[in-house]
């Protein structure tokens, strides 16, 4: 099944579907879930390519903290493996303690964040962008996100997206968070109508921005910290949960109370740090290489179970399209880790 083949079979299921299709031989299938297939691609697929051998890799969107939730997850596999038992499902874990929580209740799971999936080569520093906010939230419109908590940042630029219902865009929702937000600049807004940005704008109004914010208290890894960090802009967060702390190194970022007196003073205290961009961009892309390793550890082995000569030009490897770590064959770089870590597929 090719990628075009996968993005129509979840539109056919009415899906929000973004994946890949990693190999056909083995089949694997990566994706994210989402709020009509709880396990990812797994959902969507199964009933395309039959009872025969195939792992499904996915993301969780929404931090899986309670046992509850992961719960929810394994009886949603159990019940596509009573139609399809020769299929695998794996989950890529944001934290520890849902990788913990996960292999309790016997789901295949590695710790891979979502935030592996981010293009570095889209979130990059651009010299030549002029600074003119000091800081940028990017979220969407929703209570979990919590903008009240920037309203004493002076000068601030919103990027924000609908959440995945339509029916929840309302025009007063949006001037609510006007009033809330009088000082801010809402990027979507400065044309005629409202523009939905994709990744190459997104990262140019972080270029113009000192300092990235993420103020919720619980979500998922939330990519827009690593996008910060890729662009060489220093993060003031919240105690959360979810996963991005994993890749929030104290020398790069401020950790703060939940209060706007807070964070503004936070934005303040690493505006005046001045920070080397690049070395913070450095930094953000070491973070991600322990994820992506055990992620190509995890492909290699499916290979290597099911007697099949490990591609290392494959095209799914533009997931990583520039690594951050020195170029080397695929091979030597497996070849010289660990792989203790690895699950045994079942």
């Amino acid at each position: 099944m090719s990628a075009i083949a996968f993005q129509r079979a979840a539109l056919e299921d009415k899906t929000q579907a973004a994946g890949l299709v990693i190999s056909r031989d083995p089949f694997i299938a990566w994706g994210p879930n989402g709020p009509h297939w709880r396990i990812g691609p797994g959902s969507a697929l199964a009933h395309h390519i039959g009872n025969r051998r195939a792992y499904f890799l996915f993301n969780v969107s929404y931090s899986r903290h309670s046992p509850g939730m992961v719960d929810d997850d394994a009886a949603a596999i159990a019940a596509l493996r009573r139609d399809y038992p020769e299929h695998r499902h794996i989950m890529l874990c944001n934290t520890r303690q849902e990788l913990g929580l996960a292999r309790e209740r016997d789901i295949d799971a590695i710790l891979c964040s979502t935030l592996a999936f981010v293009n570095e080569t889209v979130f990059r520093i651009q010299p030549t962008e002029t600074v003119r906010f000091d800081a940028i939230y990017t979220a969407t419109l929703t209570e979990l996100k919590r903008h009240e908590l920037c309203r004493d940042v002076p000068n601030l630029a919103l990027i924000y997206h609908w959440f995945h219902n339509e029916g929840q865009r309302s025009a007063a929702i949006l001037e609510q968070y006007r009033a809330m937000l009088p000082q801010a600049t809402f990027v979507n807004d400065l044309g005629p109508d409202y523009r939905l940005l994709r990744g190459p704008d997104v990262a140019t109004w972080i270029n113009r921005s000192r300092v990235g914010l993420c103020l919720s208290d619980v979500e998922g890894a939330m990519c827009a910290s690593i996008e910060y960090l890729l662009c060489g802009r220093p993060v003031i967060t919240t105690p959360s949960i979810g996963g991005r702390d994993r890749v929030l190194d104290p020398a790069w970022s401020i950790t703060v109370e939940p209060t706007p007196d807070s964070v503004a003073a936070g934005v303040r205290s690493l505006i005046d740090r001045r920070l080397d961009p690049q070395q913070v961009r450095k930094s953000a892309a070491a973070a991600l290489r322990p994820d992506r390793m055990r992620l190509l550890q995890l492909i290699a082995a499916i290979h290597e179970q099911e007697g099949v000569t490990f591609p290392e030009r494959a095209p799914w490897l533009q997931l990583f399209r520039k690594s951050p770590w020195p170029q080397k064959t695929i091979g030597k770089m497996l070849s010289e880790t660990p792989i203790a870590d690895l699950l045994a597929i079942r």
